[in-house]
Formats: structure tokens, sequence, C-alpha cells
């Protein structure tokens, strides 16, 4: 992902949507590359850690409950059940989070943070906060977050109307 500004998209041969509407889908994308590459290079930097772990680490700090890695998965936005998986492992391996048996379901593990790994986390989360105030927060007003709120409530409520099969 390229941090540049790049140009406004030559409008395409599309039939269906408008050039305004093009320029609107192109701005998102931008948006979200932009502004989660220069995150994720802060928290590389800091922490040695991809913005996808640090979503790890975030869902499994709020939820304060162990967790299988397929309900973990299901939460995360930048990550697929796969990667989750593999982000997981690797974040045992550094010593920051360990696997335990369900005690509903033998056959199931579940993750939880290790005492050193939930400060780590604290503290990743932190870098996280300030990566996000300066790259996102600090260019908008409150007019353009309330904006980018109603954008995502709508696309959500569009996403929950999407039968099961359809959703990550």
């Amino acid at each position: 992902m390229s941090s540049k500004n790049p140009s406004p998209p030559g409008h395409t041969a599309a039939q269906l949507i408008t050039p305004e509407q093009q320029d609107a889908w192109y701005a998102l994308l931008f948006a979200h590359a932009s502004v989660t590459d220069r995150i994720d290079r802060v928290l590389q930097k800091q922490h040695g850690l991809s913005f996808s772990a640090v979503e790890i680490l975030c869902r499994l700090h709020d939820d304060d409950e162990p967790q299988s890695v397929r309900s973990l998965a299901s939460q995360l936005v930048s990550v697929s059940s796969t990667r989750a998986s593999r982000l997981v492992q690797e974040l045992v391996d550094a010593g920051h989070l360990q696997r335990g048996a369900d005690q509903g379901d033998g056959r199931k593990s579940l993750i939880s943070f290790t005492p050193t790994g939930r400060r780590y986390s604290e503290e990743v989360a932190r870098t996280l906060e300030d990566a996000i105030l300066q790259y996102f927060i600090a260019p908008l007003d409150d007019e353009d977050i309330a904006a980018i709120a109603r954008v995502w409530d709508k696309l959500r409520a569009a996403q929950a109307r999407e039968p099961a099969a359809s959703h990550r």
C-alpha cells in the first residue's frame, strides 16, 4: 500500500454507477489504505506487530474473557479466519497469549492473555490510539467523523439484511 496522494481516478466505462459514486468508492478505498498503512508502520516500528495482530490483541482485551479463535476471528475487521489463526499462534509463540482448554468442550482451546501479554496489549493499545488520533481523527472535524459514522451505520445495516452466508 502506498500512502502517496493519488490523482483522482479516471472514470471507467462503468454503466451502473455515476462518476461521483465511482469517486466516492475510490475515496473510501484510498482512505482505508492510506490510514491503515500509516498506522501499520507505526505499530511495526514501535512494537514489531502488524495492524492485524494489534486488532486481535485489542478485541481480546476489550472482551476480557478467553475466546476461541473462531469466535475471535468473527469479530475482526481486517483479518480472515485463516490469518487470525496464524496470528494468534504467533502471539502465543511470542508469549503474549496462551491457549487453555474449554471446560464446556474439550475439543476447543480458548485464547487468553498471559499476565505480561495483558500489560503489553495495553501499551500497544496506547500506541494504536495515538496513531488513530494522528492519522485519522486530527485531519477531520466533528462533522466528518459524524458523516463517517452514519456511512458505517448504513453499510452495517445493509450487511445485516443479507443472508448469513455472505458474512465473513
